[in-house]
């Protein structure tokens, strides 16, 4: 049974028992169909793996270990399966059963159609690429946007506050949001390295970006709300809670991929976006203590 789960946690895409009873035999030949049947069916039981019907005849397996709930793509011509999570639409999901006072055991959606090489009788040589890379990819590259937004607002922050405290403590952050930016990078640049196929793989996970532009105004918004007159509590104010939002915005996230490598990232996010509300909020205590014993 330990030969099946490793040879099944190992395979990439959605096996039928047919195909893992051909890589379990490949590491050893005295396994037999039954104990392969056996050992997915508890695998399943137990939450590890998921049985999966991509409407062409036959019954088909994948890991859930580590990894956030997601949803499929099939192409009815060739059977390509592309792999999706959307937080949004688990929301959006988990509002419809309150609304009709359901307890949601398990949800399943899965979309049919025919893909764009099918559509135009190219070559089906697509390889699939290492689930775990493509969500680090995605993840990677929600993490640059933030810290890019980050030191937008922060470089024009530190240049029309006129406090000097202030201005202290938001150039510390555009150092802080700098050298994360440059650590994201430096991460993205050895992933696509060693892995260069993982620029071609769909798009895993969806995220609402429009929700960061909600959360870190534009350059042009920044100068519209830190106006020339604006006190120095009134900056503080504005950048402390541009950084409780996306603290609480990127837990909610982490809550929606349960125990998996997807939470660890999100509360990472989380995590840093707290340590910026901290040092505001500190800052801004400081100032009103100073102002009081005035």
């Amino acid at each position: 049974r330990e030969i099946v789960l490793e040879a099944f946690l190992s395979a990439e895409g959605h096996l039928s028992t047919d195909e893992l009873y051909e890589l379990v035999r490949r590491r050893d030949g005295r396994i037999g169909y039954a104990t392969v049947f056996r050992t997915l069916k508890a695998l399943t039981d137990c939450g590890l793996a998921r049985k999966t019907d991509l409407d062409d005849g036959r019954a088909r397996f994948e890991s859930l270990y580590k990894r956030p709930h997601h949803h499929h793509i099939v192409c009815v011509e060739c059977n390509r399966t592309i792999e999706f999570s959307s937080p949004e639409l688990e929301q959006l999901q988990q509002r419809i059963v309150a609304e009709y006072d359901f307890s949601p055991i398990r949800n399943k959606f899965q979309i049919f159609g025919i893909c764009s090489a099918c559509r135009n009788e190219q070559e089906k040589g697509v390889e699939p690429v290492d689930a775990n890379l493509v969500f680090a990819r995605d993840a990677l590259k929600i993490a640059m946007e933030t810290e890019r937004r980050g030191v937008n607002f922060y470089q024009t922050a530190s240049g029309m506050v006129q406090h000097e405290e202030t201005r202290r403590t938001f150039l510390e952050m555009l150092e802080d949001e700098e050298g994360h930016f440059r650590g994201l990078k430096e991460e993205w640049d050895r992933l696509v390295k060693d892995h260069p196929e993982v620029l071609d793989a769909p798009v895993f996970l969806h995220f609402d970006y429009e929700a960061l532009q909600r959360i870190f105004p534009s350059k042009e918004e920044v100068q519209r709300k830190l106006k020339a007159e604006m006190t120095a509590e009134e900056a503080l104010k504005v950048a402390m809670n541009m950084e409780r939002d996306a603290r609480d915005f990127f837990r909610s996230y982490a809550d929606k991929f349960n125990d998996t490598e997807g939470r660890d990232i999100f509360l990472q996010f989380a995590e840093e976006e707290e340590d910026h509300y901290a040092l505001i909020k500190g800052s801004l205590d400081r100032l009103r203590a100073a102002r009081s014993k005035s």
